[in-house]
């Protein structure tokens, strides 16, 4: 019996490992731009990448990704064919997304821009992953249509640290993403940096400021009383001097 069990086991866990080598990669839930179609419209064009990090291929019969607010199930993505290994899925809103391996027309708006959760699961009902961004995404942005893009492949997708707004508009479909192996804390750095900068007063600010300080106002007034006091004695001294119409009065004294 216990030879049957592990002979089970070493069966199981190979296809088991498989499966955890599917990863949601990139999510376009604000739409991607469209060249030809109107940009009031490119809300429409969503997409969900997937990515097979392992070793061997993956069929996704019976894969599906679902897209819930709390335990209400909104959307379904059913999925079908084959991940190879090493290479990007793409669940797509619209065949005009190139590289679209399902098309769901129905998909479109599907994604909410306050956020969502966003649950995979393979062919046995088992989560594969969940990505729960249900109060705000974790990064991408609504006007600059950029996409939310994912850092690692062996970093957890509930990590909101794992994932960074496409440097691209439009995201990275079936191509390795802009801020794939980036760190979190390298943006954020950079991002404080430039804020710090923009912060920064304006010249005339710090001058005021040091014309408006107290010990610079009383330094100031010492030095004009002084400038004053030495101008009336030059002017009381020369008042006091013979001038040179009077030396012709003292020779005839």
């Amino acid at each position: 019996m216990p030879r049957k069990v592990f002979f089970l086991c070493f069966l199981l866990f190979p296809v088991f490992a498989s499966a955890q080598s599917v990863i949601i990669n990139e999510i376009a839930w604000m739409g991607i731009p469209i060249e030809g179609v109107d940009e009031k419209q490119w809300w429409r064009y969503e997409f969900l990448e997937l990515y097979n990090a392992g070793d061997q291929d993956i069929s996704l019969q019976g894969w599906k990704v679902e897209l819930r607010t709390g335990e209400i199930l909104e959307f379904t993505i059913l999925l079908h064919g084959v991940l190879p290994a090493k290479e990007y899925f793409l669940a797509a809103a619209s065949d005009k997304i190139l590289g679209a391996d399902v098309n769901y027309s129905t998909l479109s708006g599907k994604f909410k821009n306050s956020g969502q959760r966003v649950v995979l699961k393979d062919a046995a009902g088992l989560m594969v992953e969940e990505i729960d961004a249900q109060k705000s995404w974790f990064a991408g942005d609504n006007d600059l249509k950029l996409t939310m893009e994912r850092r690692f492949f062996d970093r957890p997708a509930e990590d909101p640290e794992n994932w960074g707004s496409s440097a691209i508009e439009g995201g990275t479909p079936k191509a390795q993403n802009s801020v794939f192996g980036k760190e979190a804390f390298l943006k954020l750095d950079s991002l404080q940096k430039e804020q710090d900068l923009m912060k920064k007063d304006p010249i005339w600010i710090s001058f005021l400021e040091v014309i408006t300080n107290g010990v610079f106002t009383r330094a100031f007034l010492v030095a004009l009383l002084s400038v004053a006091g030495v101008l009336l004695l030059r002017r009381y001294l020369l008042r006091g001097s013979p001038r040179d119409g009077d030396s012709s009065d003292a020779l005839r004294d």
